[in-house]
């Protein structure tokens, strides 16, 4: 039986999503905070964590650096729509994943199903299979499975991996890459993501290599993807 610890100051979510998921056969423990979350795991071993970023006091960001340093457990952030900065920081902390609030427990449960297979298979920082796009091939290696890229495609992720963690407005992109200047009628940088996302993102609509920074544009978060 797979062991649970869902940490959320907001008993409501808490309940619910430890309601869903025992139906499943998990076994949950919940923490309203970090502080009461560093106690549990200091007295107990769990298979997965999920994490809310914003709470009061310590926030997940500062207990996800704790957890990283400290323990070998996959963690999974929740965010709402307003934190994406905070969402990319804890990714690059070392977060495995995120879902973003309100969320469908069916989507949750899924991807906690993902992250465990992945370190149960070995495929973490550890192995040595890191994610990584080969500009010359253009060819994108992630989570285990080859995605070639089209001239395009190829461009756009070459011109974010570039950046190094900072976010590309949909200005750069046509400046860099069409030598054009963007109008905000123009789609074609949007739809140039959303395909990038259909090919390497196992749930596009919740991203996780390709994220978009509201008001600035699209990133990769920086340690995710190594470019060789």
């Amino acid at each position: 039986m797979d062991k649970y610890l869902v940490v959320d100051d907001d008993e409501m979510i808490r309940n619910r999503l430890v309601h869903y998921l025992e139906k499943y056969g998990i076994e949950c423990t919940q923490a309203s905070d970090a502080k009461e979350a560093r106690e549990i795991l200091g007295d107990n071993d769990f298979d997965l964590i999920t994490l809310d970023i914003l709470m009061p006091g310590e926030s997940g960001l500062e207990l996800i650096k704790w957890i990283k340093t400290e323990k070998r457990i996959p963690v999974i952030l929740l965010s709402s729509l307003d934190q994406t900065v905070d969402t990319i920081i804890g990714l690059e902390l070392g977060a495995d994943d995120y879902i973003g609030k309100p969320f469908d427990p069916r989507e949750l449960l899924a991807r906690t199903k993902a992250v465990l297979r992945r370190y149960r298979d070995g495929d973490t920082e550890e192995s040595g299979d890191k994610s990584q796009f080969n500009e010359r091939e253009r060819l994108l290696h992630i989570d285990g499975v080859d995605h070639v890229l089209s001239p395009i495609e190829g461009a756009f992720m070459r011109l974010m991996l570039t950046e190094e963690g900072a976010a590309v407005s949909r200005d750069t992109f046509c400046e860099v890459i069409f030598q054009k200047r963007w109008h905000p009628d123009d789609r074609s940088v949007d739809n140039i993501i959303a395909r990038l996302r259909q090919k390497v993102e196992e749930y596009p609509q919740t991203p996780k290599y390709i994220v978009t920074v509201r008001n600035k544009g699209y990133m990769v978060p920086g340690g995710l993807i190594k470019m060789v």
